[in-house]
C-alpha cells in the first residue's frame, strides 16, 4: 500500500508569495509571480487547474492508493474545492485546510469553522510567514490546543535554514502530543538540518519527503543525494518517522510522477520493511487511512 503524503490540488490559482506578490495563472502550465513568468506545473495543464481527477489518474497508473493534500499560499486557499473533493472521494484523500495565519487575531474563529466543516488537519506555510508572524505566537495556542486534544494533524513547511526551529520547539514544549508532519524533508540541503530533522524526536512528529526531488533536481534521477538523505534520516530518527511524498504537480515540470516514487521504491539499500513504512504504513498511521487496498501499477507501452 502506497500513500503520497505531500501533494497539491487546486481548481484555480489565486495565490501570493509572503502575502505580497500575487501569483496569476497564464495558461498552458505557466504562472506569473510579480514580473516573472515560469512553468508552475506541466504544460499540458492548459487551464492551470490541478484537479483531483488528474492526480487520481497518476495514482492509479503508478499503484498509489491515496494522497495527502497539503495546501500552499502560492496557489491560494482551496478550502471549498477540497471539501467537494473529499465528499466525492472520501477514501482517497486526507485534506488539510489552509487558514490565513497572517491575521493571528482572526485565525482561531476561521480554523474553528474549517474544522466544523470536516477538515482533520491544517497547513502552515512557514516560509511565507517568516519575519511577519512567529510560529509560537500566543494567539495560535488555542489552535494548537484544539488540534492536540482532537488528534488533528498539522502539516508544516519551514523556511530554509533552522531559524523557525526554536519557535516550533516552543510550540512542542507546550503541546507535546501534537501530531505534526514536516514537509520538504526539513530542507536538508538548504540549511534545515539538523534542526528541522531533530524535531522528529517528539513522539508524534514525522517528516515527509515531498519536494525532495526538487531539492536535488540538479542530480537528476535517481537523486543519489536524496537517497543518502533518506537513509541518514532513517538512521537518525528511525524509518518509522519518514513518509514519501511527491509534491505533485509542481515537481512534475522536471520529472515524472513515477520517478518521484521509483527513486525510493528501487533503492536496494533500504530494507523492505523500512521501505513499506516510508511508502505508506507511516502515513496510514498518522492520517488514519483504514480501508485502503494495495494497487497494481499499469504497465508502460515502452516496456514491451
Amino acid at each position: 500500500m502506497i500513500i503520497d503524503a505531500h501533494m497539491h490540488i487546486w481548481k484555480r490559482i489565486k495565490g501570493s508569495v509572503r502575502n505580497e506578490q500575487p501569483v496569476r495563472p497564464l495558461g498552458s502550465g505557466k504562472i506569473r509571480i510579480g514580473d516573472q513568468e515560469m512553468l508552475g506545473m506541466p504544460a499540458s495543464f492548459v487551464d492551470c487547474s490541478a484537479l483531483a481527477e488528474y492526480v487520481l489518474a497518476e495514482f492509479d497508473a503508478a499503484g498509489v492508493a491515496a494522497g495527502v493534500v497539503v495546501q500552499e499560499y502560492l496557489d491560494g486557499p482551496q478550502n471549498d474545492y477540497i471539501l467537494d473533493v473529499a465528499f466525492n472521494y472520501p477514501e482517497r484523500f486526507f485534506m488539510h485546510a489552509l487558514p490565513n495565519f497572517f491575521e493571528p487575531d482572526k485565525v482561531y474563529e476561521e480554523v474553528g469553522n474549517l474544522f466544523d466543516q470536516g477538515f482533520k488537519g491544517l497547513k502552515v506555510c512557514g516560509g511565507h510567514l517568516l519575519g511577519k508572524v512567529s510560529l509560537d505566537d500566543r494567539r495560535f495556542f488555542t489552535v494548537w490546543e484544539r488540534m492536540e486534544n482532537e488528534e488533528l494533524v498539522l502539516a508544516i513547511d519551514f523556511s530554509e535554514g533552522e531559524i523557525q526551529v526554536p519557535e516550533f520547539e516552543n510550540v512542542m514544549e507546550s503541546f507535546p502530543d501534537l501530531k505534526v508532519a514536516i514537509g520538504h524533508f526539513g530542507m536538508p540541503n538548504r540549511g534545515g538540518w539538523p534542526g528541522q530533522l531533530e524535531l522528529c524526536r517528539h513522539k508524534n512528529v514525522y517528516i515527509e519527503c515531498g519536494g525532495i526531488i526538487w531539492l536535488y533536481r540538479s542530480e537528476g534521477y535517481p537523486f543519489k543525494s536524496g537517497r543518502d538523505a533518506i537513509r541518514f534520516a532513517g538512521q537518525k530518527v528511525g524509518y518509522d518517522k519518514i513518509m514519501w511524498g511527491s509534491d505533485w504537480p509542481r515537481t512534475m515540470v522536471d520529472f515524472t510522477y513515477r520517478q518521484s516514487l521509483d527513486f525510493i521504491l528501487n533503492d536496494e539499500d533500504i530494507g523492505s520493511e523500512d521501505k513499506a513504512a516510508i511508502l505508506g504504513a507511516n502515513a496510514a498511521k498518522l492520517y488514519g487511512f483504514k480501508k485502503l487496498k494495495s494497487a497494481d501499477r499499469v504497465s508502460l507501452i515502452t516496456e514491451g
